[in-house]
């Protein structure tokens, strides 16, 4: 019987479950911080310098090799461990390996949150493309429900975490995106119009969110509103960047003006990228 896998989770406070489900707790800072760092670069080997770096970039203290050992030797008491058939020649049957010149850690496929929320959305957004929306829209709810709050919002900043939360929060916009796309294909505008007004606030810069938002209040008769909310983005964007909205939204802030919406069908779908045969709203 295939052992059921450990549970990284990263998309939100860090958090360790056991094939029991039980939760694991790593309760020192500089030990979440030790973990956080290993995870995000899961089955790489990660230098030591590089660890140290990580841990106190302000600058290592003389002690700091020897304390990383002592973490690394806690983490390793409180990490499940792997099942008995793959348990590595280390000591104590660890997950985190000795691997010189650093420490690794080994991650089965599934166990990341982090790899389980990207392979989702790709699969949804696949799904999106080949205009089978209502698939796309389940795929891509369940990938965003996997966060469960900011990236490990309890580990103190670390490079490296800085590095994944600008990859990692991108793809949960991108994903966010995906799936007003395919709510809006299915009919649901009126019920993503509050959640695009909150997303809007978010990220003023954000241009898809606020094209979004003006297709879903022109669907649901909100004409004049649309175009407050591009008119809005105009003014935002002039101030803080000195540019103008990009072409989607020119094109449907005309529309409105022109009360031409009448290729409002088209317009979503060349947004979503749908084929011919799986276009209108």
């Amino acid at each position: 019987m295939t052992p059921a896998p450990v549970r990284y989770r990263i998309l939100g406070p860090l958090e360790i479950r056991g094939p029991d489900g039980a939760f694991h707790m790593v309760g020192q800072a500089k030990c979440r911080a030790l973990l956080a760092a290993l995870l995000v670069n899961a089955g790489r080997t990660v230098p030591a310098g590089e660890l140290l770096e990580q841990l106190w970039p302000g600058g290592a203290p003389k002690s700091a090799p020897k304390l990383v050992q002592q973490y690394v030797h806690r983490l390793r008491r409180v990490l499940p461990a792997p099942p008995p058939e793959r348990c590595p020649a280390v000591r104590g049957g660890s997950r985190l390996l000795t691997s010189p010149p650093g420490y690794r850690l080994a991650v089965d496929p599934g166990e990341l949150d982090a790899d389980r929320f990207t392979a989702l959305a790709r699969v949804a957004r696949e799904a999106l493309a080949e205009g089978r929306t209502g698939q796309a829209a389940e795929g891509l709810r369940r990938a965003l429900d996997m966060w469960r709050g900011p990236l490990l919002a309890d580990v103190p900043d670390l490079p490296a975490i800085t590095a994944e939360l600008v990859r990692l929060e991108e793809a949960r916009l991108s994903a966010t995106e995906a799936w007003v796309w395919a709510e809006v294909h299915q009919g649901h505008a009126h019920d993503v119009v509050p959640e695009l007004e909150i997303l809007v606030a978010a990220h003023p810069l954000r241009e898809t969110f606020r094209h979004q938002l003006m297709i879903a209040l022109c669907l649901t008769g909100r004409r004049a509103d649309a175009l407050g909310a591009a008119r809005q983005l105009r003014h935002v964007l002039a101030e803080e960047l000195g540019i103008r909205p990009g072409a989607d939204v020119l094109a449907m802030e005309q529309a409105i003006i022109r009360d031409s919406l009448t290729d409002l069908p088209a317009l979503v779908s060349k947004a979503i990228g749908s084929p011919p045969a799986a276009r209108g709203v």
